[in-house]
Formats: C-alpha cells, sequence, structure tokens
C-alpha cells in the first residue's frame, strides 16, 4: 500500500475489515465477494481510486462485518445483532427471549464494537 497517498478512510472499520480480508485470501477472491472488479480493490486499497469509496465501504461492511452470537453459535451481521437487541423485549416467545437474555451478556450488543 502506498503511504504517501492521502486516504482519509485507513482508519475507518470497513478499511481494516478489507486489509484483513484481503490479507486473509487474496484481493481477487475479495473482489469477487464483493461483486467488484479486482482493480477497483487494488485501486481503494493503494488509495487511488477515482470516485467515492461509500458504495464499495457499504458492501465491505455488508459482507465482512460479522461477528460470533454466542446464541446462536453461528457469525451474524451488525445488523442482524442491533436487531435483536434493540426490539421490544418478546415475552410471547420463548426462544427469542431466551436469545435476548443472553444477549445482554455479550459485550458486542452494542453493534459496531
Amino acid at each position: 500500500m502506498n503511504q504517501d497517498r492521502p486516504m482519509p478512510y485507513k482508519e475507518e472499520r470497513w478499511f481494516k475489515l478489507l486489509e484483513q480480508a484481503v490479507g486473509a485470501s487474496s484481493k481477487t477472491a475479495v473482489a469477487t465477494k464483493l461483486g467488484y472488479s479486482r482493480p477497483a480493490v487494488s485501486q481503494i486499497m493503494n488509495g487511488i481510486y477515482i470516485g467515492k469509496p461509500d458504495k464499495i465501504a457499504a458492501r465491505v461492511l455488508e459482507v465482512f462485518d460479522r461477528w460470533p452470537c454466542p446464541y446462536l453459535n453461528i457469525e451474524i451481521t451488525a445488523e442482524d445483532c442491533r436487531a435483536v437487541h434493540s426490539t421490544e423485549t418478546p415475552a410471547h416467545d420463548p426462544a427469542r427471549l431466551a436469545h435476548r437474555r443472553m444477549c445482554r451478556t455479550c459485550n458486542r450488543k452494542e453493534g459496531g464494537k
């Protein structure tokens, strides 16, 4: 990555997730998962992308911003996490109530940490 280029988004969560995903596989594989071209991913990472990175940033978060849910024993998105812990308490559904109770003790419950 070229450190001389201004990259105001370099410290943002989505960029760190992108770097991590590329480090774990390749730019080509990550680009395929995101639905973007390899050159677009490379340009973003090198700070030479001509357009605004907003759409790619949103897509990176959608695809790679996941963490393990201790109740479901699967990885979920931040949006799914927020949906569980920010709605009204589901007193009518025992399974959802148990999930919500475990959610209160989870360190990820704020969604985005």
